[in-house]
This record gives C-alpha cells, sequence and structure tokens, in this order.
C-alpha cells in the first residue's frame, strides 16, 4: 500500500507571511490610533505612514547638523515634500 502525504507549502509560506505583516502592523497599528485621538478624526494606515515620514524626514533634516550640505538639503527636501503629502492626504 502507497502512502501519500500531500503538503501545501503555498498555505504554510502565506501563512507565515501573513503573520509577519500582522506583527509588523500592530506597532503602526497603535500609532494610528493615537494619531486618531490627537487629530480627533480617524485616520487610515496610510495617513499615519505618511505622518510618520514625516517625522523621519524631520529628524534627518533637522539633526545633522554638522553634516555636508548637499546631505542637509537632500533631507530637507525631502522633509519638505514629507510634509506636502501629508497636507495633501490629510
Amino acid at each position: 500500500m502507497k502512502k501519500e502525504i500531500t503538503l501545501s507549502n503555498g498555505n504554510l509560506v502565506a501563512d507565515a507571511m501573513q503573520s509577519l505583516i500582522n506583527k509588523v502592523k500592530q506597532p503602526i497599528e497603535g500609532l494610528r490610533k493615537y494619531y486618531s485621538d490627537v487629530l480627533e478624526r480617524e485616520i487610515t494606515m496610510h495617513q499615519t505612514l505618511l505622518l510618520l515620514n514625516a517625522q523621519v524626514a524631520f529628524v534627518f533634516a533637522a539633526f545633522p547638523v554638522g553634516g555636508p550640505i548637499l546631505l542637509r538639503a537632500l533631507c530637507c527636501a525631502w522633509f519638505l515634500h514629507a510634509v506636502l503629502k501629508c497636507k495633501r492626504a490629510l
């Protein structure tokens, strides 16, 4: 008698990826709820990521005081772009 076991690797990989995505989303979801409370309106995950991008861009634009001027200009441009995207999305 021939015994065969079929494993669906696609489901295992998909389940593992979904679990990983959910673990990564969990702190961002908490941040989304915090921003919603501060702004006094519901915001989406995309809007949360835009706000987070603007915050990171601000840090990179403001804190490398002794860095090369070109790097600082690029970081300032990134910050300006991030703020404009936030303004359009919110």
